[in-house]
Parts: structure tokens; sequence; C-alpha cells
């Protein structure tokens, strides 16, 4: 068998087992897939619009408010955060720095590529579809830049461009119209295999055999075989101009592998014929095969991600916001067209005339601002039929479907439900939360997790000069784990309310507060923190050995007013002594030395208490000197009543 021979053997073996998932795809979910998409477009059926029964051609709007409501619900759960990811180091190693440059370069870059618009395509197909499909795409890129070089032989430099290879790692969105699937698997890892159909120009399989990425294969006259029509809406100017490109990832029989081998033939054991490897085989139009290679992944891994917008149990394709409001939808459509129909009727009624008073040949219609002739009285001739007045209750009915429609999909109203003020919109928001919990949670654990993961592997193993790593254990958080932050920061900020500023539990707080948050310099607020909660030990010692210095001056201030105090209370002794040889007048003499006297004694107890706070010193000494203050301040009246006392003989 030659090598040839080989390549049309995989695209038998491959080509069956496509066609049998196509099938299975087809027969049960297109049909109500092209069903959901009308709905969601505004689109009428083509068979409809001969149909008598309904004049009007009107599709309410409910369903696609319903699947635009989930969708924007969606994108701000998860991108309206800032940071709507996170990557921990799996704690093997003490050094979180790898974890915070992986995080960070990642999230510049899947910002650089269009990451969140890929997504919020991902998330649209999976609110009609009810599955949205990813695929992680590396590109080698070309980056130009103006850059100054110098000219040889001179000092000068001169503006070029500069073009330096680059390595993109981009989320391309997959419709589910061209996703095929192992029908027997939940999953894209536990099936067979699973692949991506496109309709590409001609073009780009001839610049692939260019470039050395594909076979030469022979494309002339392989598409008149091939039928286009699977998408209503594909339009093919000239089909000739248009190839079918089907890129499986799956399990293969290893010995079609060995087909890229030299020799046009070889020999393989029976082990080689039974064993199956994970292998990228890429086919054109269903019959050549442009590529066949192993996995070259570092993680042998498929480069597909997908989640449910609602689980359907041990099925892969799952049930979006489209599928639960269909049936109300229908009927929707239906009572408003009936009630339109009604209106014209009433409106504008049939008409009934008599042919025999009508002119010959004149053609009846009935039209504003129209003349028609007749034989007689026109009273006679034409006369309308009563046709009836419009049901008012329909107008109950139309809204009681289109609640039912809100109830089944479980969208909400954003105009009624009051989002003015920041409370009402924090409200809004939480509602939408817990409306979309168990999407999010598919969305988190099937799709976005695994996505970054994917991601990272490919930069890791692709673009190695930006992502010099060697620790490839990270923990990746999103959207959940994002969503319970913030609800660890509601409760931190109450806290902080509650809490004085000089609590030492404040700076606690709110460093648990930066830890959580998502916002740019993060990182650099938590170190400045951290640093700023850790005193410098030479700071720390030059400020104790000032608070010893401040306690022995505060002693020596301390000694020295008692000093003081015992000077002046001798001091008053002498002019009391004085005061008495002159005693002008004895007995309001007497009642002022008492009044002295108290003092005196008043002296002796503040000069007591100041002895009994040394102690506190070191923690009070704002309240030393204040007690030192008063106590100069007492002694400095008792100076004056002396001196008052020695001038006059007699205390005033």
């Amino acid at each position: 068998m030659n090598k040839e021979t080989k390549y049309q053997a995989l695209a038998s073996w491959l080509d069956y087992r496509l066609e049998t998932w196509r099938n299975h795809r087809d027969i049960n979910y297109v049909s109500q897939w092209d069903e959901y998409y009308r709905l969601w477009r505004g689109i009428w059926l083509q068979e409809d619009r001969t149909r008598q029964s309904e004049k009007s051609k009107l599709i309410a709007p409910a369903l696609q408010q319903a699947i635009e409501s989930s969708v924007a619900e969606l994108e701000e759960a998860t991108f309206g955060r800032g940071k709507w990811f996170d990557v921990q180091d799996d704690m093997l190693d003490q050094d979180p720095s790898d974890a915070e440059y992986i995080r960070n370069l990642l999230q510049e870059d899947l910002e650089k590529t269009g990451c969140k618009d890929a997504v919020c395509e991902v998330f649209l197909n999976g609110a009609i579809y009810g599955t949205g499909i990813g695929k992680i795409v590396v590109d080698q890129t070309i980056e130009r830049s103006p850059s100054e070089v110098p000219v040889p032989g001179t000092l000068t430099t001169t503006r070029q461009l500069v073009e330096i290879p680059a390595i993109d790692v981009r989320i391309e969105p997959i419709s589910p119209k061209e996703f095929l699937i192992d029908p027997s698997a939940n999953s894209i890892n536990e099936a067979l295999g699973v692949a991506h159909e496109v309709i590409k120009p001609r073009y780009h399989v001839v610049e692939g055999i260019r470039s050395g990425i594909y076979r030469d294969v022979p494309l002339k006259g392989s598409m008149e075989s091939v039928d286009f029509g699977y998408d209503p809406e594909i339009k093919q100017a000239d089909e000739s101009d248009s190839v079918k490109i089907t890129e499986y990832w799956g399990l293969v029989p290893k010995r079609f592998l060995k087909a890229n081998a030299d020799q046009d033939d070889f020999e393989y054991t029976k082990k080689d014929k039974d064993e199956l490897v994970e292998a990228v085989v890429t086919m054109c139009n269903g019959e050549h095969i442009l590529r066949v290679e192993e996995n070259a992944f570092m993680m042998v891994d498929r480069p597909f991600i997908s989640y449910q917008h609602d689980i359907v149990p041990n099925k892969f394709w799952g049930r979006g916001v489209a599928e639960k409001g269909y049936n109300p939808q229908k009927a929707l459509d239906a009572e408003m067209r009936a009630r339109i129909d009604s209106l014209a009727l009433t409106t504008t009624p049939m008409m009934a005339a008599d042919a025999t008073r009508l002119p010959r040949g004149i053609k009846f219609e009935v039209r504003p601002g129209k003349t028609v002739l007749t034989n007689g009285s026109p009273r006679e001739a034409i006369m309308p039929l009563d046709m009836g007045t419009t049901d008012p209750s329909t107008f109950n009915q139309v809204a009681s479907l289109q609640n039912m429609i809100q109830m089944g999909t479980g969208s909400a109203d954003s105009a009624s439900q009051g989002g003015d003020t920041a409370s009402g919109m924090s409200m809004m928001q939480s509602a939408a939360i817990k409306r979309q919990k168990r999407t999010l949670m598919n969305f988190q654990n099937t799709f976005l997790i695994p996505m970054i993961n994917k991601c990272m592997w490919r930069k890791i193993q692709f673009d190695v000069e930006r992502y010099p790593v060697s620790d490839y254990k990270f923990v990746p958080y999103s959207t959940m784990g994002i969503m319970a932050k913030e609800l660890e920061m509601t409760q931190m900020v109450q806290m902080l309310q509650a809490i004085p500023k000089d609590s030492p539990a404040f700076n606690v707080i709110l460093l648990a507060m930066f830890q959580n948050s998502s916002i740019h310099n993060r990182d650099q607020i938590v170190n400045a923190l951290m640093q700023g909660n850790q005193p410098d030990p030479q700071q720390q010692q030059m400020q104790q050995m000032a608070m010893e210095l401040q306690m022995q001056q505060a002693q020596a201030d301390i000694q020295k007013t008692v000093a003081e105090a015992e000077e002046e209370k001798a001091k008053a002794m002498k002019w009391q002594s004085e005061a008495m040889l002159n005693q002008p007048n004895e007995i309001d003499f007497q009642q002022k030395i008492l009044k002295l006297q108290k003092e005196a004694i008043g002296l002796e107890k503040t000069a007591a208490d100041i002895e009994n706070k040394r102690s506190e010193t070191a923690r009070n000494i704002p309240e030393v000197d204040h007690l030192q203050s008063e106590t100069i301040l007492n002694l400095a009246k008792a100076r004056e009543a002396g001196q008052k006392v020695a001038v006059n003989g007699n205390i005033q």
C-alpha cells in the first residue's frame, strides 16, 4: 500500500464517522436551531409568506429581548469587574511572583487578541442554541513597529519599520452548526473526536499548499459534489471558488499516521493497526487529506471548549434561552397577528355588492378615495359586512404571554425594576447573578477555567521568551470566585465603617480588601501596606530611645516641681509668721491664714499625685505635662499672694 492509498484510506475512515455524526446532529438539532435563530433575528419564514390564514407578519421581540438580556447579564457578571480571572500558585512553593507574572501577562495578551468579544459571541450562541463553543487558536504573527536604527558608518539614526515574530493565542467562537462530535459522548474530552467544518475561499487552500502547511492535492472539479447548503444563510456567488475545510481533532488508528513516512510502503504490527493515538487531520471537501499529524500540544489536549447554558443530563448539547421561551413566543406571535388581522377587518371590513347594480366590466375594490359607479342607490348596491369588534381581552392575553416568556427564560424587564440609584443598581445586579448562577457555574467549570489553562499551556509551550516559567502548576479562578470576593468585599467595607481608624484591626481589614480587589495596581498597594504594618527596626529603636529620654526628662521635671513646691511652702510659712506680727485684723487674718494653709496642703497633694503618675509617664506624657503646668500655675498664684502679704501685711 503506497502513501497516497493510505491517505485515501484515512479519508474514508474519517468521512464515514463524520457523516454519521453530521446526520445525527442535523436530524435532531439543526432544524430547531434554525427556528431559534430565526426568532432571534425576527425573520419570517419564506413558506409562511404566502399563507392566507394570517396577513400580519409580525414577530414579537419578547424572546429576542430575553436572549439579549441573558447575554448582557452574563457579560456583566464575567467582565464587569475589571480583571475577570485570577491565577494563583498551587502553594507548592513560597514564591507567588511567577503566578502574578503569568496572570498579568496573560490578561494583557488575551485583551490584545479580542478575547472578550469572542467570549461574548460564545455567550450569544449558548443563549440561542443551548451550547457555546470556542476554539483555542495559536497563530504565528509578525508585530510591526517603527524604531530608530543606527546608520552604518555614521553617528546618525534613521526610522525604520521593524518586524518581530510573535505568537498569538486567541479564542475563536464556533457556531454549533459548524461543530461535529461523537453523539455517544457527553463532553469533548471523552469523545472519540470532534471536528470543525467551515466554508473558505479556494485561495486559503492554495496558500496553505504554497507555504507547506497542506499537502499538494488536486482541487479542480472537486467542489462540484460538495453540499454547501447545511447553513441556510450561506449564499455562494460562485461555489467553484469555495471549499469545505474539515479539521478533525481526536483519535485515529496509528497506522494512518505512518503515511507521512518517506517510504511508499511499510510493515506494521497488529498493535499498530489497533492502537489509537491523538491526532489532527485536515480534509478538503471530504475527500482530500491536507494534513495529518500527531497532536503536538504539550498537554496532548484538544483545542475546543464548550459550556451548556442549561445542562441536559447525559447530552452534549444543552438547552438555551430560545428553547425555554419558544412555545410562549409562538403563542404570542399568533395572538398578536390575529389581533392585528382583526383590527384590519373591523377598521376596513369586507364589502358585499349587488352585481346587477354595478356597471358591466367595473373592477370592484375598496380603497380610500375611490369612486364607485352604481346603477341606482349606492345604499342598495354596496353594503359593508358587520365584522364585529376586536375582543379587548386579547390585550391582557398578550401581557400574560410576555410574562410567561420572562418566567420561562429567567429574564426580567430592566425598565420595570427601577435601577436609578446605586442601591437599585446593586440590587438589580445581585438579582441577575442569582438568576444566572447555574449558567455561570457551567461556564466557569467547563469553559472559562479550561480556557485559561489551555491558553497558559500554549503560551508556555510556544512563547518561551515571554513566558519563562518552570512551575506549571497554577490554579485559575474566574467568575464565581470573583463574585464570592465581591461579597467578602462588601462585608469588609461594613466592618471598616464600624471600626475606629486607630484600631489595630483597621489596617488588617484594609489589607485584606486590597488583596481581594481587582484594581490594576493591587500588588503595589498590598506590598506598601505590608511594609507599613511592619515597622523598621532602626526606626523602632530610635522611637524607644526617644521615649526613654522623654521619661527621664519628665521625672526630672517632676522632681524640680516638687522641690519648687517645698520651697514655696517654706516661703508661705515664713510669710505667715511675718504676717502674724502685723495682725491688723485678727479674725480676718486667721481666716485667710487657713485658706493659705489649705492651698499649701493642696500643693502637697498635687506633688504626691505627680509622683504617682511617674509609672504612667511613658503612656500618658500629655497628662503629665498638663499636671505640671497646672501645678506651676498654682505655685505662681501662691507666690503672688505671699508677696502681697509681705508688702501690705494683709492677704487680699
